[in-house]
């Protein structure tokens, strides 16, 4: 079909409805929406279309969040940005891991830098979105719950506190990996990529479940004392989380 493939154009395509539907309905600011298009597009074209799909599945579970019980969010004063919108900050500190993981495959379309076995590629990839769904969803749910504690000493604080933690977030914190890597396994099935074991999508979601903790953690210590921003929580959780799962997946000779 010309110069660009059908797959090329439906990429391209996917990558702008979603960076206009996020922007549209407010999920991201302008500067956010276009980090995501040039973010996703990178996803796409190294990853494929599967990939890219799942990274859509988790802005629509995050926009769900986000607008969950969000005219009592906006009263209390707890919700992100003015509408629920997340700047490019935000975009980079939940992307930019994923995105990494991808960049140094080695058998990526666009580059292969090989510096990650190929084996691990998909579940590393597919964890590390699950840890931004669990924060994602723990956070967004977890503020509209009275009864929430400081991770690091358990008393009561104000919802939306940095460090907080409730019942309600901690369910919906497994919920989100749980689902992600269930709808990776469903999208690898139909596209023909190498499905994980069920070892392996328990020990993701168990990591990616810390990663949120992690997040928690970071919260109630360096970001409230003012040493880490939320972006830099985000990315620093993440990041951690995965470097512990590739070296489980390297012990147990993945």
């Amino acid at each position: 079909m010309g110069i660009l493939s059908v797959e090329t154009i439906f990429i391209i395509l996917i990558c702008i409805i979603l960076a206009s539907i996020t922007y549209y309905k407010s999920l991201l600011n302008l500067d956010g929406a276009v980090t995501a298009f040039f973010m996703a597009l990178f996803i796409g074209f190294q990853g494929g279309i599967s990939l890219i799909l799942l990274l859509v599945i988790f802005l629509f579970s995050a926009f769900l969040a986000t607008r969950y019980e969000f005219g009592y969010k906006k009263e209390r004063g707890i919700q992100q940005g003015f509408e629920g919108e997340r700047g490019w900050r935000n975009v980079v500190a939940n992307g930019a891991v994923p995105t990494t993981i991808l960049l140094l495959s080695g058998s990526g379309s666009l580059v292969s830098f090989g510096f990650l076995e190929s084996s691990w590629v998909l579940p590393l990839f597919v964890a590390s979105i699950a840890a931004a769904a669990s924060d994602t969803l723990a956070s967004e749910m977890g503020m509209v719950s009275d009864k929430t504690y400081l991770i690091t000493n358990l008393k009561r604080v104000e919802p939306g506190t940095n460090g907080g933690i409730s019942l309600y977030g901690e369910i919906w914190a497994f919920i989100g990996p749980v689902y992600t890597f269930l709808v990776a396994q469903l999208m690898f099935y139909f596209s023909g990529l190498r499905l994980l074991s069920l070892k392996i999508m328990i020990l993701g979601a168990l990591i990616s479940f810390l990663s949120c903790h992690f997040d928690s953690v970071f919260g109630a210590t360096l970001e409230r004392k003012g040493f880490m921003s939320k972006s830099m929580v985000n990315f620093t959780s993440i990041s951690i989380s995965m470097i512990i799962y590739g070296g489980i997946l390297w012990q147990i000779g993945y």
